[in-house]
């Protein structure tokens, strides 16, 4: 019978490693909304500081503007990130499967093996038992 051992382990790194990857999505995701937040909480600032001066006044339209299109960039990029998630989570579901087909046929095959010492005991001792009863 055959050790699953070494597929089980190769499995579970398969699973580990799928894992860190959605975790570095998850950060990378989490910065983009970061990012994005800092960049609406900025405004009314700019907007202030833009009234007190003609010169301020005057750039903050270009200002707005590079504002808009850097949120929509990286909203773009969180578009691109989410995909990317989606797809992982379908390697991420594939690779638990998997590892639970291994450690099923494992545990299958250690009660076949438990289930054959137990018969090879019993018929040790169905053989005692009869030898003491002839004599």
């Amino acid at each position: 019978m055959r050790n699953f051992a070494s597929l089980i382990k190769l499995a579970r790194f398969k699973v580990e490693d799928l894992q860190k990857q959605m975790a570095a999505l998850d950060s990378a995701r989490a910065h983009l909304e970061s990012r994005i937040a800092d960049l609406v909480r900025s405004v009314p600032e700019e907007q202030v500081a833009a009234s007190e001066t003609r010169e301020g006044f005057m750039a903050y339209g270009s200002y707005a503007q590079a504002v808009i299109e850097r949120k929509n960039n990286l909203r773009a990029s969180m578009v691109e990130l989410d995909a990317q998630t989606a797809a992982l989570r379908v390697q991420l579901a594939d690779a638990f499967r998997e590892l639970k087909k291994f450690e099923l046929m494992e545990e299958r095959r250690l009660a076949r093996l438990e289930e054959a010492r137990a018969k090879a005991e019993q018929a040790e001792l169905d053989e005692i038992a009869g030898t003491r009863a002839a004599r």
